[in-house]
């Protein structure tokens, strides 16, 4: 029997291989938010999966409030970019879960 936590793993990998393969003839900025989207799904999976977080939570919530800004202006989808590596930087040195 195929584990839960297996079959959300391969369903996030195939997502990551056919955006790979999409993103050969897509916009440049379409890169940076399939990432995005990835980082997202997968804090999705280990919160299904009881691995709590409250770091990963924080991001994944600045990630859906900001992902979409692609669409709308690159300078915005850049600066919340940024933005969110630099709010990375405090809960990498808080190290609470």
């Amino acid at each position: 029997m195929i584990s839960s936590i297996e079959t959300k793993a391969f369903e996030l990998v195939c997502y990551m291989v056919t955006s790979a393969c999409n993103l050969l003839n897509e916009n440049r900025l379409y890169g940076p938010f399939r990432l995005l989207d990835t980082a997202s799904r997968l804090i999705t999976i280990l919160e299904e999966e009881g691995v709590k977080s409250k770091r990963l939570g924080e991001i994944r919530e600045r990630i859906v409030a900001g992902q979409f800004s692609v669409m709308e202006d690159e300078k915005v989808f850049t600066d919340f970019l940024q933005d969110l590596v630099l709010a990375l930087i405090p809960l990498m040195e808080d190290g609470t879960v």
